[in-house]
């Protein structure tokens, strides 16, 4: 089975813990992220930065809030319109 990896960006497919990797600045860490959110960037690294799904957690989790490692994606103004 194929492991997918994600970007910053893009769309959570499926809520659980995912693995972080950085570019060459940090070691790989963890952390929960919840589905239909947009994968966070790094502070560092930006847009570098990759993510594994390790596994994934039905039912409720803590929303992900912005630290010292990642922050939120922005939010574009009209989805919509790119596609």
């Amino acid at each position: 089975m194929a492991v997918s990896v994600y970007k910053p960006g893009e769309i959570v497919p499926e809520s659980g813990l995912y693995r972080i990797d950085h570019d060459r600045h940090r070691l790989m860490h963890e952390a929960t992220l919840t589905a239909g959110m947009l994968f966070p960037r790094c502070r560092r690294c930006n847009d570098e930065v990759r993510f594994t799904l390790v596994r994934a957690v039905k039912g409720y989790i803590l929303p992900f809030r912005a630290n010292e490692i990642l922050e939120e994606y922005p939010e574009m103004e009209d989805r919509t319109a790119f596609g």
